[in-house]
């Protein structure tokens, strides 16, 4: 029988860095068409799996280390998610759905606002992994928030871990919300419109970067506590 153990076992086998179970009785608040079930009606668990961004290349004068890193670290998450519901149908004799963050099937090009199948940073709080920060960032008290996320949906109950109950960020600070060179940030969320416009650009080739990351790299609790990775 597949236990939460032989899940969190096999993803981190095949690279994550942290892995985490929820219950799907743990989205009833998703948005409409946005739940586990709305994405594949067997769902019963979701794993979020995770895998860190490298620390060195936020501190690069040149956005392209940046840009390389998180496309990297993006295509792996995905790669390990899609071989993860593979290991798991093959070995365990059940059905599991990759959901990675992008693409978005829901665009609002005026906002520029997109909706993944599923808020993979919703689903990682859900699945204990850490809290959502000001910067509305996934914040990990290991890693901080250098993390990009993907989840599988599985057909079979598994057990849920912990919600984390804690605040990492401070009531005072306001570091991410200041510094932002738009003003993006506001109490509760982001304006993509405003993010988006100023954060992504093009060299002189035309190939995609991002040019600005400062609410991530300025957060006191951006680095985490510790690089050990989990046994």
């Amino acid at each position: 029988m597949i236990t939460a153990q032989t899940v969190k076992h096999q993803a981190r086998q095949l690279g994550a860095d942290l892995c985490g179970i929820a219950p799907v009785d743990r989205f009833e608040r998703a948005p409409t068409g946005f739940h586990p079930r709305d994405i594949f009606p067997p769902a019963r668990s979701v794993v979020v799996i995770t895998k860190r961004v490298p620390e060195g290349p936020l501190h690069a004068r040149s956005p392209i280390p940046y840009t390389v890193a998180d496309h990297v670290v993006l295509a792996e998450v995905t790669r390990l998610t899609c071989e993860l519901c593979d290991a798991l149908e093959r070995r365990e004799h059940l059905c599991a759905v990759p959901v990675p963050s992008e693409p978005y099937e829901y665009w609002d090009a005026m906002n520029c606002e997109g909706v993944a199948l599923l808020s993979l940073k919703h689903a990682a709080v859900l699945a204990g992994l850490g809290v959502m920060g000001k910067n509305t960032l996934l914040t990990n008290r290991q890693f901080g928030n250098r993390l990009c996320l993907g989840a599988a949906l599985l057909d079979v109950d598994l057990p849920g871990d912990a919600i984390v109950d804690e605040r990492l960020c401070p009531e005072s600070c306001r570091l991410c919300i200041e510094t932002c060179p738009v003003h993006a940030i506001g109490a509760e969320t982001v304006s993509q419109k405003l993010c988006r416009g100023h954060s992504q650009g093009h060299t002189a080739k035309g190939d995609a970067i991002y040019v600005c990351h400062e609410c991530r790299t300025i957060c006191p609790n951006g680095k985490g506590t510790q690089m050990a990775v989990p046994a």
